[in-house]
Parts: C-alpha cells; sequence; structure tokens
C-alpha cells in the first residue's frame, strides 16, 4: 500500500438522478487531484471520508485506474511540524533580490529570466527516504498580487509511477530551474514571492522578490 497526504474535499455527482451524492476528492500539496474511492452506495456519503472532509489528510491505500482505494484515513501531521520529529530543512534561493525589467525602446524585447534553486537538506547522519506518486521532484510558482503567474509543472508531462526517492544527510540537494519570460508581459513592478515546493513531503519555501521597470 502507499502513503497519499492532501486536502480532502467532495463534490455533488449525478445531479437530479438517482445516483446523486457525493465523489470525494483528494487534492495533494502539488495541486494534483485523485478521487478517493468510497465504500457505500454511489447515492450515499461515505462515514469515514465524510468526517475528515475539508481537512488535510493522510491517506493509506491503494491508487487505481478509478482513483485510491482507501484502507486507513487520519489526520495529517507534517514530520517535525509538532516538534514530534525530524523534518528535511527547505530553502529556495533566487538569482537576484531585485530583477530590472527592460521594456525599452517600445516593442519586442528578447526574453529574459530569473534563476530559482530548490534547495532540501537533511541535517543528520543518516539517509531520509520518501516517496513520489510520479517522476514530478518538485515545483516552482511565481505570485504577484496573490496571483500565481507563472508556474514550472504547467504543460508538463510526468510519468505517472510511484517510486522512492532519497535524501542524503550532510549537505543541501540542489534542484534548479529557470523562469524565463517576456518583458512585456510585465505589468507593474513592485514585491514578487517565488514558491518552490518539495512534492515527496508538500514542504514550501518561499523567497521575495523585487521587479524594477526600465522604461
Amino acid at each position: 500500500m502507499d502513503i497519499f497526504n492532501g486536502y480532502l474535499f467532495s463534490k455533488l455527482q449525478a445531479i437530479g438522478s438517482r445516483s446523486e451524492g457525493p465523489i470525494y476528492y483528494l487534492q495533494q500539496f502539488d495541486y494534483k487531484e485523485f478521487v478517493v474511492l468510497k465504500k457505500v452506495q454511489p447515492w450515499q456519503g461515505d462515514p469515514k471520508l465524510s468526517q475528515f472532509l475539508n481537512k488535510k489528510v493522510t491517506i493509506q491505500g491503494q491508487l487505481g485506474m478509478s482513483g485510491i482505494d482507501y484502507k486507513t484515513i487520519v489526520p495529517y501531521k507534517a514530520k517535525g511540524a509538532n516538534g514530534k520529529g525530524p523534518s528535511l530543512i527547505v530553502d529556495l534561493k533566487l538569482g537576484t533580490s531585485t530583477l530590472i525589467v527592460d521594456q525599452m525602446p517600445p516593442g519586442p524585447h528578447p526574453p529574459q529570466s530569473l534563476a530559482l534553486t530548490l534547495r532540501v537538506k537533511w541535517p543528520y547522519r543518516s539517509i531520509w527516504t520518501g516517496h513520489l506518486l510520479t517522476t514530478q521532484i518538485y515545483d516552482f510558482m511565481i505570485d504577484h498580487k496573490g496571483k500565481t503567474i507563472w508556474r514550472w509543472s504547467a504543460g508538463k508531462v510526468f510519468g505517472q509511477i510511484v517510486h522512492p526517492i532519497s535524501i542524503s544527510g550532510g549537505s543541501f540537494h540542489e534542484f534548479p530551474e529557470v523562469w524565463t519570460f517576456d518583458p512585456d508581459s510585465i505589468m507593474s513592478g513592485g514585491r514578487y514571492t517565488a514558491r518552490g515546493i518539495f512534492l515527496a513531503t508538500g514542504q514550501e519555501a518561499t523567497a521575495d522578490f523585487k521587479i524594477e521597470i526600465a522604461e
């Protein structure tokens, strides 16, 4: 069996029919969603799942073509978040704290970029082990005024295979990527926020940076 962490919610299916009833979904920390198969009739609510609606949970079960066949479901507890267990250290490093965006002279401009590096460290003399549900290890986002204007994984396809991942103790393991953008798509300067997430644990690191527009 596998372990799935995420946020449990439901939608109504087959509205207006005799099979109208809730269908349950798990939104994982990388924003992917899986159906969680209920163990009652289509028109019924699953009592065990219903008590965890709108909460972060950990599900133990098997992922199949139709969704997650759950065996157990318990409240989610991030490792180390309550001081009861060790956790990875996750950090986000940017190529610069101030990004000068060139929009002069008027007209098309060459692409610009910002380097982002997600850094993950296991601060012990051992090896941390976990697992991923796809071949995607991490994700990056750029936010401005509460909206995500770029997501690294958007449009990418990842292998749907469960596989282990390990982080050896000692130094940081680095996962670098680049945000490449059209300067003319930046509508305003100010504070922006970069986010990086390590999908095996759902841990997220953020870093603010400033955009100044050269006009």
